[in-house]
């Protein structure tokens, strides 16, 4: 007779299960903060970036012999001026040419109906304009920017944008001032032998993000000229709004260029065919420039991702973050790959302390 091996009972302690009440309540509470307070999270993740951008202008600041208050508060009024000269020398067009190209679109969507102007052939060959104008119709025109009037909208927009000027502008300032106390006290907690290397880590990591900062600003700043002096050149109308619209787009790397280049198509064909091809003639011969000059100086040197990483990054952090995700997928990725190429680093280093050498 076979003996039967006694059962055994797995006994789960209240504590256990208390800890996974409480970090499943943690992980939802955290994903419902996250969901609910995400466009001030976004402002936050802006400020960090450009702490990070700004800091070595504090830091030069510092080494001339001026306090660290001092500095802060010079830098960040000096980008604030910057910001402000630009939005004084463009928001007043950008209002009214918006404005103009909003109430116009009524418009242009019946001419396209009746198959009247360049766009007419979207009507008498696929019978798209009729659609377009029902579902103007069933809105009464909130579809456009979301509101009952263009100006409610605009405001609105002007306001918002406003106020995250404003509150980015005093957490840079914040970061600027503690960001370094908060980095020393993070530090401390690293154990000596481990704290060098987490050391190269945050300068890699830092290193990436300000590259990519600084750099691709600079490149949708460019971008933005090239668009604006092009549209004004072939006499499209409101080449501001549309030269805004191809430097926001030109910040999403791979797929922004293409968009914005497809959008200032489109407004110059109202102008005709040549105006057209101009456009896409002079968007296409700037991106190869951007792609095969620019982005490899400003890029080369920080941000070193292979272009799949990189379309997957955006990709992925696009759906799940829209925009303001696809704006961030690249500083994000290249920080991870510091941080996996330095873990991969020292468990290398342990491998060869362990067994030497010689040890495959």
């Amino acid at each position: 007779m076979v003996e039967r091996a006694p059962s055994r009972e797995v006994l789960v302690r209240p504590r256990t299960l208390l800890v996974i009440a409480a970090t499943a309540l943690g992980v939802a509470l955290t994903v419902w903060v996250l969901i609910e307070a995400w466009q001030v999270i976004s402002w936050i993740v802006i400020a960090v970036l450009l702490a990070i951008a700004l800091a070595p202008a504090v830091d030069r600041l510092e080494r001339g012999g001026l306090t660290n208050g001092l500095s802060v508060t010079i830098v960040c009024l000096g980008a604030l001026a910057v910001v402000g000269l630009l939005a004084w020398a463009v928001i007043p067009a950008l209002v009214s040419q918006t404005t103009a190209l909003i109430e116009a679109l009524p418009g242009a969507i019946d001419d396209i109906t009746k198959g009247r102007g360049p766009l007419g052939f979207l009507q008498t060959d696929y019978g798209l304009a009729d659609k377009v104008r029902e579902s103007l119709d069933e809105s009464s025109g909130s579809g456009v920017l979301g509101y009952s009037t263009p100006a409610l909208g605009i405001l609105r927009g002007i306001l918002t944008a406003v106020v995250a000027t404003v509150t980015i502008f005093f957490l840079v300032f914040f970061l600027l001032r503690e960001g370094r106390t908060w980095v020393t006290a993070g530090l401390d907690l690293i154990p000596p032998p481990s704290r060098p290397r987490w050391e190269r880590v945050l300068a890699g990591v830092t290193r990436t993000i300000r590259g990519y900062v600084t750099g691709n600003l600079l490149i949708s700043l460019i971008a933005g000229v090239v668009a604006y002096v092009t549209l004004v050149a072939v006499g499209v109308p409101f080449a501001l709004p549309l030269a805004v619209v191809v430097a926001v787009l030109d910040l999403v790397p791979l797929v922004g260029a293409t968009l914005a280049t497809v959008a200032a198509a489109a407004a110059a064909l109202g102008e005709g065919v040549g105006a057209c091809l101009i456009v896409v003639a002079v968007l296409i011969v700037y991106q190869q420039i951007e792609n095969h000059l620019l982005q490899p100086v400003i890029y080369g040197r920080t941000v070193q991702l292979s272009p799949l990483m990189v379309l997957i990054s955006i990709l992925v952090a696009g759906s799940i973050a829209g925009i303001i995700g696809a704006l961030l997928a690249i500083p994000i990725a290249g920080s991870l790959q510091v941080i996996a190429l330095e873990l991969i680093e020292a468990r290398r280093e342990r491998t060869l302390a362990r067994w030497g050498p010689d040890q495959p």
